[in-house]
């Protein structure tokens, strides 16, 4: 299996191919920024399908992104998210604060740590400190050990996420994420994503064969673990094929292919 080093060059050489193809392609289409995130999201898809793996560095590297990312990318859906979801938890917060306050006997202090309600969320021009420092602590939290912990416990290295059917899903996800700077920027983002992941999965295929007495190819037991069309778990490959050919049809669909 390749290391680390050896498939952040891959993504970083798919990244800059993909760039350097539309600036060939049409040096007016894309401007300085958006060329630098095509760079930086093919370097990341160059990572990508070792998100598998519990102890590697692209893991830990990844979630920590995401921890960061997510909550800017996102913050329309997670206000829709919360706006549903306050009043049922609500009542909660209404139901212990009747028993407030109370003493601390250790420290002789009276306290009302819980409110009786909950703040909605502010729009983006009403922004508070407090409401910043809170909303990127609690997103860390949930996606950092949240999530990270989910993927640990349901992934196996060398499954499901090593294989093309994941990097279409991967390049289908980066498409929707940027669909808001336009079907070409989109779409471009989506190839550079999918060429990382694909460097990738050659890389660890390559990795895979070893020259005996120096010069005749032998195959490791790793060879044809990577680039895949499913894996060992019915469940996880089902799983992926169902989200990729969900996300084709809404891939599809923006760019007027498909009603």
């Amino acid at each position: 299996m390749a290391g680390f080093k050896t498939h952040l060059y891959g993504g970083m050489a798919a990244g800059a191919a993909t760039s350097s193809f539309f600036i060939l392609k049409d040096p007016s289409m894309f401007t300085s920024t958006q060329l630098s995130g095509i760079f930086l999201t093919g370097t990341i898809g160059g990572l990508l399908p070792d998100l598998d793996s519990d102890t590697s560095r692209p893991f830990s590297i990844l979630f920590t992104l995401l921890s960061m990312i997510v909550p800017v990318l996102f913050f329309k859906e997670i206000s829709t998210i919360w706006l549903y979801i306050k009043p049922m938890i609500e009542p909660f917060f209404v139901y212990i604060s009747r028993f407030q306050p109370f003493e601390l006997p250790l420290f002789s202090v009276t306290v009302t740590p819980f409110p009786s309600r909950l703040s909605p969320f502010p729009a983006l021009e009403n922004l508070t400190p407090e409401f910043i420092i809170t909303y990127f602590a609690l997103s860390y939290l949930v996606i950092r050990y949240g999530l990270c912990e989910v993927t640990k416990r349901i992934t196996i290295h060398r499954g499901i996420m090593h294989s093309i059917p994941f990097a279409l899903l991967c390049a289908e996800a980066g498409f929707l994420i940027f669909i808001p700077s336009g079907p070409a920027m989109a779409t471009a983002v989506g190839i550079s994503i999918f060429s990382g992941c694909i460097a990738h999965l050659l890389l660890d295929e390559l990795n895979s064969i070893t020259l005996k007495h120096g010069f005749i190819p032998k195959l490791k037991t790793s060879s044809g673990s990577a680039m895949k069309l499913k894996s060992d778990s019915i469940i996880a490959t089902a799983t992926v094929y169902l989200l990729a050919i969900t996300a084709g049809v809404r891939v599809m669909t923006l760019m007027g292919i498909a009603p």
